[in-house]
This record gives structure tokens, C-alpha cells and sequence, in this order.
């Protein structure tokens, strides 16, 4: 789904061509996800039958035809309604939150204490189960180097809480 958000956003700005959206979406998601076009125009042509982006076509001499993607207000609508679907599972998936922390001041009040709460919930689970793996550890005395990976862990999840809940604080322009 965040896929489809972030190919919506792009539009939200304007028109643009398909590698547009491609290049500005791989620059979103750094070098972690390659948008690649078997993903993009099939999207792009699921929210064109959904009248959520309408296609022109410009025609160029001695080149193949160039698409240029807008969206519509239908459009504008599916994305506010994928931005605003919040729920407790949001939280555990990095891509999904990100991208919902990414457009965080476009959210309901409602739906940021969602986002937020899910999060919380899911690194506190993580926290857990990082406690219980030193226990293994620290009992079957095997993994040599657990306890730095543990300390590192802890301090990583123990730091995004603290910003997590730091967030609940947030004015909207």
C-alpha cells in the first residue's frame, strides 16, 4: 500500500512522466527498493481505470509516445484514504510506518495516536523479545558476539520509542 502512496504523492504536485515518478520515488526510498517498472505502470494503470489518474499522451517525432500522469480528485481522495488507513499492524511494518510518518501532518489527529500507539506497541514487543534472547544467551553461552549486538539493539529500539513518543507532541501548521 505505501507503494501506491507514494505514486499518488508524486502527483499530487503536478503532472509527470512515468520515469518521473519512478526516479523521484527511488530517491524517497533510497537504495533500499528499486521501483521498477513492472510494478509502476501496472499501479498506474489500475488508478487510471479507477479514474484516479487520467494519461496524455505527447506524441514525439522519432522517439516512442511519452505518457504524462495527473491525478484527478477521485485520486486526491484514494490518497487520503490509503494515507489514513491506520492500524495496529501499521506500526510493524518500517515501510508502511515511515511512509505514514512521512506524510504525518496530513493525518487525523485520530490516525497519528493510531500510528504512533501501533509503534510504540511493536518496538516495546521487540524490546521484549531482545531481553529474552540474553537470557539464552547469557545461559547457553554460545554467539560470541550477542551481547554487543544486544546493547546496540536495545539502545536503537530504546531511542526510536523516545522519538516515537516525542512525536505525540506534534503541532500541524
Amino acid at each position: 500500500m505505501y507503494i501506491d502512496i507514494l505514486i499518488l504523492s508524486q502527483l499530487i504536485h503536478g503532472p509527470k512522466h512515468g520515469y518521473k515518478i519512478k526516479k523521484n520515488v527511488a530517491f524517497v526510498l533510497g537504495e533500499s527498493y528499486k521501483l521498477n517498472n513492472n510494478t509502476l505502470y501496472p499501479r498506474l494503470k489500475k488508478f487510471e481505470e479507477m479514474g484516479a489518474v487520467v494519461k496524455e499522451v505527447e506524441i514525439q517525432e522519432g522517439s516512442p509516445n511519452r505518457f504524462l500522469y495527473s491525478i484527478t480528485d477521485k485520486g486526491k481522495e484514494i490518497f487520503q484514504r490509503l494515507l489514513q488507513d491506520v492500524n495496529e499492524d501499521t506500526g510493524a511494518n518500517n515501510n508502511e510506518f515511515h511512509n505514514k510518518l512521512a506524510f504525518f501532518s496530513l493525518l487525523t489527529e485520530e490516525n497519528r495516536e493510531k500510528l504512533l500507539t501501533s509503534r510504540i506497541k511493536y518496538l516495546e514487543k521487540q524490546l521484549d523479545f531482545m531481553d529474552k534472547m540474553i537470557q539464552v544467551v547469557r545461559e547457553e553461552d554460545y554467539m560470541p558476539f550477542s551481547k554487543q549486538l544486544y546493547i546496540y539493539t536495545k539502545g536503537m529500539l530504546t531511542n526510536e520509542i523516545m522519538l516515537v513518543k516525542s512525536l505525540r507532541t506534534f503541532e500541524s501548521e
